[in-house]
């Protein structure tokens, strides 16, 4: 038995003694994900499991500054040699609470895309990358690993955009996707990050997102995601070396679908920084999720923390829980959280109905609104939402949304 299969039942092994995760975890129990048989492919009625579709991860290179290095490598975890070179530095899926999820990737990662960028010199604009990722099978566990070198600064958009008809209808079951991802930001590395991740209504996603900092590192991250049938966008933040700076924004949008996003910063030096806003929009009954987690260990002086959530339901019933919580254990630090939940207020509407609009039209113009501002103040401006287009993404999916909500059956 060669050493990639020999790893895969290894990881399969430990997740049978283990478990799966159990209803009384803490970041899952207001929305359980399903089984591990749903992740690893053994569901019984998935009748394409086995089926392959045409996908993976394609890089759009973009013109970068003269002297900068992009170097790309992708992977094929199934060959021994490969799977060293692509897992290589990175750790263990240990025992925390998302664990069965890293575990279950380590028993079916098959591909997997490796991206360095180099440095720039002080003043240069940073590099730009896109990186579009389509489903190579019915049941996958893709991996993308990007180190920035010191100094080095980029804009990245990471798209995930489920379109059945480039598929072809391949799989009436819907996807499953348990992705992984891992962030290394070397001394005064600066990366924006722009994700977009809205798969169809029957799919079930799971997006982990792992990011380490070193000192003087910057992470930035708009998060544009949609409700499918189970979707769990999570990011662990490490702030690990001293004016490490990090800041996430989100926007989810759910119309009869679930959708869970969990942040989890851990601040280990002084003078580092956080900030994390999500605006959930829920419709019908759609179950949604937005929990922040943000812990402050001794001997951070000056370290600052800021949380934000933010749930409006556009039409329906949703639910919606919104969970920020703090965890200090240092005495000279910044901190705040807060919880905003109701529907727009109706001023807002009226006022918007006085430029003509009609009530769907208008309330797409304050949501899309609310929602700009939120993913630009992730990253302190609006320029690079403009350049990278999401501004028309952000539009569309509203607008996808307000059409779900329309098509609900009355209740009452």
């Amino acid at each position: 038995m060669d050493s990639a299969r020999a790893d895969a039942l290894a990881a399969r092994s430990h997740l049978e003694r283990g478990g799966w995760i159990p209803r009384n975890s803490e970041p899952f129990r207001h929305l359980l994900p399903p089984q591990a048989s749903v992740w690893l492919g053994d569901e019984p009625d998935a009748a394409c499991t086995a089926s392959r579709l045409e996908g993976g991860w394609q890089l759009h290179p973009v013109p970068t500054t003269p002297g900068v290095s992009v170097e790309a490598r992708w992977l094929d975890a199934a060959d021994a040699g490969q799977r060293r070179e692509l897992l290589a530095g990175l750790p263990s899926p240990g025992d925390g609470p998302a664990a069965p999820y890293a575990w279950a990737h380590r028993a079916l990662v098959r591909d997997g895309l490796r991206l360095r960028v180099g440095g720039q010199a002080r003043g240069d604009a940073p590099v730009w990358l896109r990186l579009d990722r389509r489903p190579g099978a019915a049941v996958e566990a893709p991996l993308l690993v990007i180190e920035l070198l010191p100094g080095a600064r980029c804009v990245l958009v990471e798209s995930h955009e489920r379109d059945l008809a480039a598929t072809g209808g391949a799989c009436s079951h819907g996807t499953v996707q348990n992705l992984q991802v891992h962030v290394r930001l070397a001394a005064g590395a600066t990366l924006q990050h722009l994700r977009l991740a809205l798969p169809g209504a029957d799919d079930h996603i799971a997006h982990h997102v792992d990011v380490r900092l070193e000192r003087d590192a910057v992470y930035q991250q708009c998060l544009l995601a949609g409700g499918s049938r189970y979707h769990l966008q999570r990011l662990a933040l490490d702030l690990d070396g001293a004016r490490a700076s990090a800041r996430a924004a989100s926007v989810l949008l759910a119309a009869d679908t679930a959708l869970d996003q969990q942040v989890q910063v851990r601040h280990a030096a002084p003078h580092t920084r956080s900030s994390m806003h999500a605006l959930a929009l829920g419709s019908g009954k759609a179950r949604m999720v937005a929990n922040a987690h943000a812990a402050i260990e001794p001997g951070c002086d000056e370290a600052q923390v800021r949380q934000r959530l933010a749930g409006i339901p556009t039409g329906g019933q949703p639910k919606l829980v919104l969970r920020p919580h703090l965890e200090i254990h240092h005495d000279q630090v910044q901190a705040s959280h807060g919880a905003t939940w109701g529907a727009l207020p109706p001023e807002a509407l009226f006022h918007a109905r006085q430029r003509g609009l009609d009530e769907r039209a208008a309330k797409a113009m304050i949501l899309q609104g609310l929602a700009g501002a939120a993913l630009a103040g992730a990253l302190g401006e609006q320029g690079v939402l403009e350049e990278a287009a999401i501004e028309q993404r952000l539009a569309h999916a509203v607008e996808r949304h307000l059409a779900a909500e329309s098509r609900e059956p009355s209740h009452g």
